[in-house]
């Protein structure tokens, strides 16, 4: 029991982490996709916008690489 109370504790400490380290992606009215990496922010919707001619519509977990213009990021 003891085995069992640990395991959930451990999964439990570490999954606000993995959610905050999460990536996901813009969806564009054209229905392309950009990705990004960290927190969404709107600096990261500007740079799309301006970088890969996206305009914005959504965001999502997750996306086709086939129809991924390209990738933003907070690292230079």
């Amino acid at each position: 029991m003891k085995k069992v109370f640990l395991l959930v504790l451990a999964l439990a400490l570490t999954a606000p982490y993995a959610v905050a380290l999460a990536d996901g992606c813009y969806m564009c009215k054209d229905g392309k996709y950009v990705k990004y990496e960290g927190d969404e922010t709107f600096a990261k919707r500007k740079e799309a916008k301006e970088k890969f001619q996206c305009d914005v519509s959504g965001t999502t977990g997750s996306c086709q690489a086939s129809q991924t213009k390209g990738t933003v990021s907070d690292k230079k």
